[in-house]
């Protein structure tokens, strides 16, 4: 595990996240832009991807061709920048960025070796049917309230990434307990959105979630697993056997 460069791993992940929304990645001398066709808003599918940066005015550079980029297909202005190479100072930064209007927010990666074994019998792990799953993905939309034209637009979309990124579904004793996406990338998978159903928090099942992955991605012959959270949740992950293995730097657009 020490001997990955897990920071340029971090980065293609990234870039496979948005690929799996069906962006395409446009080098430039000094970034990565992600264009999706098909959404005219940003998030994660518009934006600027391993950018190299070496002061002030080099971001204000990237910046302006970015932004000239969104002008050109009509997209909205861009609203994050990953920073690859991700060290910055945050000290010497962020009261220029704040100046422009921006602020600056590290993102830890964390990783962990795969497991064999199996989970407690009450507890069962595995894909949903797509049918099942989109129905079930309208109806989360619809209950957190976001379940709007864009979310409907969006959708041919959502199951392409779920046919990347596979939705995972924990079920005790039959019922939903938690999910995760899960991209099988050769030499590690990507984990994203890690959740646990509300009826079920407090109960430890996150840990759980987490060895059903481990285990999960023994099987498929994946040896690491591969994940970002902020440091408000390093204990979650670390208690889970994930150690930090590369961090991002990200400046984001202030609302």
């Amino acid at each position: 595990m020490q001997n990955m460069d897990w920071e340029r791993r971090a980065l293609d992940s990234e870039i496979e996240l948005s690929r799996a929304n069906k962006s395409m990645p446009i080098e430039h001398p000094n970034f990565i832009h992600m264009y999706n066709a098909f959404v005219p808003w940003c998030g994660d599918f518009n934006r600027a991807l391993g950018v190299k940066l070496s002061d002030f005015q080099s971001f204000e550079d990237v910046v302006g061709q970015v932004e000239s980029i969104h002008r050109q297909h009509n997209l909205e202005r861009p609203n994050r920048y990953d920073i690859y190479p991700p060290a910055l100072d945050e000290a010497v930064w962020n009261g220029h960025l704040a100046e422009k209007g921006y602020r600056l927010e590290t993102a830890i990666f964390f990783c962990a070796p795969t497991l064999s074994g199996n989970l407690p019998s009450e507890f069962t792990f595995g894909v949903p049917a797509e049918q099942e799953y989109m129905e079930w993905f309208c109806r989360l939309a619809q209950s957190r309230g976001y379940y709007d034209e864009q979310v409907q637009r969006v959708g041919p979309l959502q199951l392409n990434f779920a046919r990347v990124f596979r939705p995972y579904w924990l079920l005790k004793d039959g019922a939903l307990a938690g999910w995760v996406y899960c991209a099988n990338l050769g030499e590690y998978a990507r984990l994203f959105e890690v959740e646990i159903c509300e009826e079920f928090r407090g109960q430890g099942l996150g840990q759980t979630l987490l060895r059903a992955v481990r285990i999960e991605g023994g099987k498929l012959g994946v040896p690491f697993i591969l994940l970002q959270a902020g440091e408000k949740l390093r204990g979650f992950y670390e208690k889970a056997g994930f150690r930090e293995c590369a961090r991002n730097s990200t400046i984001w657009l202030r609302e």
